[in-house]
């Protein structure tokens, strides 16, 4: 599981935080969320700023990484080395601050670029609140779309969105994540749903299982590869 999602997973748990920094007002804590198809990512960090030279430090599911940039006006451009299961990879930040908010993007090695939005932290959130009670409803059937987030020990949580049809016992769909858009098929019997795909990766394509229960409002299980080890995953359905 490692092999497949932990590279790419550990880019989207870490490259989020980073993308705050700003000009003079950007010095304390912040939280910061980046947006990739698969769903949001949020993380803390802490900023300091001298003259227009920046360095701190974000944290995340997998650690603390020292950051270092500057600043010039609104305009912030910042880099943090990641070292990932044996591979450097260097995130490359830039973003515009506006008060208790910023935006900007963040190009991960040859991942791709990414855009994201923060806030100071305390700052007062934008958007409302789901209201008091708006629970979601106990699982009857998998059909529609499904937050996913696959577990990896020592490494955090990697976010995937999962569509699903389910005709009777007979369960199929697609899994969109950082390794792509994959078609699975599978069953559900009783409580019990497993599905299976493939994976591109350099090495080629490595079969995934994914097996789980369903609970009251989740899903949860394990994904494994063969011979390459588990993660725990997750899946609530998606507010619609």
């Amino acid at each position: 599981m490692k092999r497949v999602f932990g590279l790419l997973a550990a880019a989207v748990l870490v490259l989020a935080p980073v993308a705050a920094f700003a000009q003079g007002g950007v010095a304390g804590d912040w939280e910061l969320s980046m947006s990739t198809p698969q769903g949001n990512t949020t993380v803390g960090l802490k900023l300091a700023l001298a003259g227009d030279k920046l360095s701190g430090e974000l944290t995340s599911p997998m650690g603390a990484v020292p950051v270092s940039g500057t600043a010039a006006g609104n305009d912030v451009k910042a880099i943090a080395e990641v070292a990932v299961q044996g591979m450097n990879l260097t995130f490359e930040i830039g973003g515009k601050v506006s008060g208790d908010a910023m935006d900007g993007t963040v190009k991960v090695g040859d991942f791709g670029e990414f855009p994201f939005t923060g806030k100071r932290a305390g700052a007062k959130a934008a958007a409302a609140a789901p209201a008091a009670g708006a629970a979601a409803a106990p699982i009857t059937d998998l059909n529609g779309k499904w937050d996913v987030k696959i577990i990896i020990a020592g490494m955090g949580e990697m976010p995937a969105v999962a569509v699903m049809k389910q005709e009777g016992e007979k369960l199929t769909g697609t899994i969109n994540g950082p390794a792509g858009e994959m078609s699975f098929a599978g069953s559900v019997v009783g409580k019990t749903v497993k599905f299976d795909f493939e994976a591109d990766t350099p090495q080629g394509k490595l079969p995934v299982s994914m097996t789980g229960e369903m609970g009251a409002t989740s899903v949860n299980g394990k994904a494994s590869i063969a011979g390459m080890g588990e993660a725990d995953w997750v899946a609530t359905r998606a507010v619609q």
